[in-house]
């Protein structure tokens, strides 16, 4: 490789991490410069307003943000609940089960003269369910006495032990069935004003006490899937929170770089890098009035690095200028050359039409000289 464009090479990268350094520099003087303005509320500095509005939508979309956060909170606190709840209710109603299937039992099977009228209606079905599930528990202690026989009766016996049970545990949940409702419709048509001591008037105060405690569960489930609901769809325009989110920060990223950028303007106006930009007038009295004796340090750098710079860029023009004029040299040898090499080919070919011009004239002569002979 030519040395100059290894030396090129090194300037840009110098020149990179200079630039890199002088950036960070003037961002932090200028963002120094801002907060000082912001403080004294300085007047006459258009880009304040800008600054503070970036500031301002900064702020505002971190606390979106956190709005955000909190509501997923929220919603994943009301999943918690809502599971707890609905868990809560299920036990209840299967407590609430039992409680219907005792009082049905106990109405059904004991003498309760007074209720007698009520438990017409199930009377009959009662006593079928419970002579059939009494026949059937016959029928299977029976079987499994049965002793003796082949191999055959065995399978047979297996069999018939099987649909006997099924048809047992069919009939026992149709009898728990019809006590569940029969405990349930007395329970919602019999109040009792003093449900103490026992039997089926503290019974129908203990399901009165569940009944209550299930219709405040669903009540406050239903409390708990609306505010989840009303969370929820808040976020469905957005596609969801952590897009929501996602593309909140993507909005501060961008502000925050034109922040950055603004305060990189006005570091270099303020340390006169960039001439064409530099203060002037009044302009310029304000914003020296917001440099500290600290920033001198700042100033003498990014002024040193900025020469550095410059420097970096004119030594890399005069390389890249010396490297030009070489290759239009090279383009000049080579069009040299070329010219040189289609004159050659001209010379031999003028030499070529000179030899056949000869070559036509001694043809001529000769011809001549036989035409004569006719």
């Amino acid at each position: 490789m030519d040395d100059r464009k290894k030396r090129i090479d090194e300037l840009e990268h110098r020149k990179k991490e200079q630039i890199v350094q002088l950036d960070a520099l003037l961002v932090r003087l200028g963002e120094g410069v801002f907060g000082r303005m912001a403080d004294t509320n300085t007047s006459g500095i258009a880009e304040l307003a800008v600054y503070q509005g970036f500031q301002t939508d900064i702020a505002n979309s971190q606390a979106s943000i956190q709005a955000a956060e909190e509501q997923i909170l929220r919603s994943k606190e009301l999943d918690q609940n809502i599971d707890a709840t609905e868990r809560e209710e299920s036990d209840n109603e299967k407590e609430l089960a039992v409680a219907y299937s005792r009082l049905g039992k106990l109405l059904l099977e004991e003498n309760q003269n007074e209720f007698a009228a009520f438990c017409a209606s199930y009377r009959d079905q009662n006593d079928a369910l419970l002579t059939k599930v009494s026949s059937l528990e016959e029928r299977l202690d029976e079987l499994e006495k049965k002793e003796g026989g082949n191999v055959f009766t065995w399978i047979g016996k297996g069999a018939q032990s099987l649909v006997l049970r099924s048809f047992m545990t069919k009939a026992q949940e149709s009898l728990e069935q019809l006590r569940r409702s029969a405990g349930e419709s007395f329970s919602k048509d019999h109040k009792f004003p003093d449900p103490a001591g026992t039997g089926i008037e503290a019974l129908c105060a203990e399901i009165e006490e569940k009944r209550a405690h299930s219709d405040a569960l669903s009540s406050d489930i239903a409390v708990l899937k609306e505010e989840r609901r009303k969370i929820n769809s808040s976020f469905s325009a957005e596609g969801g929170p952590v897009k929501h989110i996602n593309t909140i920060r993507a909005h501060i990223a961008n502000v925050q770089n034109e922040l950055k950028a603004l305060y990189r303007r006005m570091g270099a106006e303020c340390a006169s890098i960039e001439q064409k930009d530099a203060a002037q007038g009044q302009r310029k009295q304000t914003l020296d009035s917001l440099l500290l004796p600290q920033d001198a340090e700042v100033l003498e750098n990014a002024s040193r690095i900025d020469k550095t710079i410059h420097d970096c860029e004119e030594e890399i023009k005069k390389l890249e200028a010396s490297l030009s004029i070489d290759d239009e040299k090279a383009k000049i040898e080579k069009f040299r050359k070329m010219i040189q090499e289609k004159r050659d080919k001209i010379t031999k070919a003028e030499q070529d039409i000179a030899e056949y011009e000869e070559g036509i004239r001694d043809s001529e002569a000769f011809i001549q000289k036989l035409q004569n002979l006719l």
